[in-house]
């Protein structure tokens, strides 16, 4: 039951964001005040109810990586501790995952302030959202390094689950440069720094469940919790 709850959140997100807000792509960096300002008078109401739809469905990053534990906890004492360590880097990335999304619903809330006023939430939501990586690189890193060290006969996740989060959490570091630059590809608009990693960032929450979902139906260890 848990597991499902990976891809509710990725696609409620990426409803608000996209299907509501229309922030895909994200607007540029580079915007004049003015222009960072215009963006939330057009589709105010729209932008709103987008934010709320990503808060209630980033909020559900929670149980995907309970889910995420309770698998991996079922192999051996290394893989628990790993397993308890990625639960508490997911749980502290979801306020990340949630709180920007609130910061950019404040930024739509008056969109008549003054421009200089809205250009400084506009910039310190835009940050937020795309820039603190570190806990979701730590957390895909821990799940990598325990599916390669699983050396069980049967082990819970194939090898391949441990490579892709590997990677995943390195193609997301970029990102965490996002404050240094204005334009180019790792501004939050560029191709280092936003495409790829909500690309891969996408991609994991398919990979997890899918390996989730094929360890439970397995189910060597007693998973039917996750």
């Amino acid at each position: 039951m848990l597991a499902g709850c990976g891809p509710a959140c990725i696609v409620i997100v990426l409803a608000g964001w996209w299907g509501l807000a229309g922030f895909l792509p994200p607007p540029s960096p580079h915007l004049s005040v003015s222009a960072s300002a215009a963006v939330w008078r057009d589709h105010t109401t729209l932008k709103r109810l987008g934010m709320i739809m990503c808060v209630w469905g980033g909020t559900l990053y929670v149980p995907f990586t309970i889910a995420i534990a309770l698998v991996m906890a079922a192999g051996r004492a290394r893989e628990r501790a790993f397993a308890l360590a990625q639960g508490a880097l997911g749980t502290f990335g979801t306020v990340f995952f949630t709180l920007n999304f609130l910061i950019l619903a404040v930024v739509a809330f008056r969109p008549g302030r003054p421009d200089s006023v809205t250009q400084l939430l506009h910039d310190l939501g835009f940050i937020m959202t795309f820039s603190p990586v570190a806990p979701f690189t730590f957390q895909y890193l821990l799940i990598g390094a325990a599916v390669l060290q699983d050396a069980s006969e049967t082990p819970v996740f194939p090898r391949w689950v441990g490579y892709a989060n590997i990677w995943i959490g390195i193609l997301l570091i970029p990102a965490c440069a996002i404050p240094l630059f204005k334009t180019g590809p790792l501004a939050w608009n560029g191709l280092l720094s936003f495409w790829i990693p909500v690309a891969v960032f996408t991609a994991w929450f398919a990979i997890m469940f899918w390996a989730m979902r094929a360890a439970i139906d397995r189910d060597p260890r007693g998973l039917q919790l996750a």
